[in-house]
């Protein structure tokens, strides 16, 4: 039986149903798939999102900081070199995605990610690497339009690349939202000892990269200005704790890692969605809930920013505490903001799964 192996840093909850249907779409066609994926990340782990799966084979992750660069030493060569292809992170840092690339030129190997430098400057080093990566690899598998058009303008030509347009499984949220009263989310905000006033929602992880620390700072400029503004907090991290002051002057309720069914609570009674710091998969649960997203223009965002248009779906502020506290307390005393955008349909996992389906064939083939 044909096999293709996936090597992942790690595996995160949201990433199940993608892996799931995929190895389905495969098994079909008598094509087995192995993920091999490391251990998260203490700040990962704080998320509490990691996961684990029958396809899933773990392996001892080692990472190394070297001054502003964490390198991963984490080496599956042994579990994938006698798949039929192998797909490896597009990191300049992956130990994996060298040897995959570098070592075994009889084996097709594709390189999945950002593909563009969305997240952070792009090291000097790792840029050569990860051009290097793009000219080598077999098959490129861009999460958006951007990262496949960085990757045109690399060289690669079209029939290499596959723009996998990433997302969550967005169905089951879609049915929780249809479902989800009013009454619910009152209910559900009782519970968490939120106050009875209109409130804009957070979603996501509490990290550095989500800017908790500009979130509380325009959070206290609010409370300057004696706004009632409040924030329901669904999410949990190494960063939570910069919250607290805001939670102490009734500003900010934290409820911690939600399910589908509390999230779909919380989206329905928000006036908008904040995140000031790196926006990735909460696009699409903006487009699934139709809640505008509040965030700044700063330059870091990931990939899925682009499924949101600004000035439509996005409200884009320049990247200041005062213009992100300005955008929230207009969100909150204009709670009939969404039915005034135009809503694109959100992606779907079908899509994602079909669209990587169809890379991986061409991995296999060329």
């Amino acid at each position: 039986m044909t096999e293709v192996s996936i090597v992942q840093p790690y595996v995160p909850r949201y990433r199940i149903p993608f892996f799931d249907q995929l190895a389905a779409a495969l098994s079909r066609d008598g094509i087995t798939l192995r993920v091999i994926a490391g251990q998260a990340s203490h700040e990962q782990r704080a998320r509490g999102d990691s996961a684990t799966a029958p396809w899933m084979e773990a392996v001892e992750s080692r990472v190394i900081r070297v001054r502003s660069r964490h390198l991963s030493l984490t080496n599956s060569r042994s579990l994938w070199l006698r798949s039929d292809a192998v797909i490896v992170p597009h990191q300049g840092t992956s130990f994996d995605a060298l040897t995959a690339i570098g070592l075994s030129p009889r084996l097709p190997v594709g390189v999945w990610g950002h593909i563009a430098p969305y997240t952070s400057p792009l090291n000097p080093l790792d840029g050569r690497v990860e051009r290097w990566q793009l000219r080598r690899a077999r098959h490129v598998f861009a999460y958006m339009p951007g990262g496949a058009q960085f990757a045109r303008e690399r060289g690669v030509p079209d029939a290499k690349i596959t723009t996998v347009m990433n997302t969550i499984d967005t169905s089951a949220l879609t049915q929780a939202l249809e479902e989800s009263t009013p009454d619910d989310t009152t209910r559900f905000l009782e519970r968490s000892g939120a106050p009875r006033r209109p409130y804009v929602a957070y979603i996501g992880g509490l990290d550095a990269s989500k800017r908790i620390e500009f979130l509380a700072e325009s959070l206290e400029l609010l409370h300057q200005r004696r706004s009632d503004a409040h924030v329901v907090v669904a999410g949990q991290g190494t960063d939570q704790h910069l919250l607290a002051p805001a939670v102490a002057r009734g500003q900010a309720t934290l409820v911690g890692y939600v399910g589908v069914r509390e999230k779909a609570a919380v989206l329905n009674g928000a006036s908008a969605v904040l995140n000031p710091g790196r926006v990735g998969l909460v696009a699409v649960d903006c487009l699934v809930a139709r809640r505008p997203l509040i965030t700044t223009d700063w330059p870091w965002h990931a990939p899925e920013i682009e499924y949101l248009t600004v000035g439509d779906s996005v409200i884009l502020t320049p990247d200041n505490a005062a213009a992100f506290a300005d955008a929230i307390q207009r969100s909150v005393h204009d709670p009939g903001l969404e039915r005034t955008l135009h809503w694109p349909r959100p992606p779907t996992m079908d899509a994602m799964v079909a669209n990587f389906y169809a890379g991986t064939i061409a991995l296999l083939n060329s």
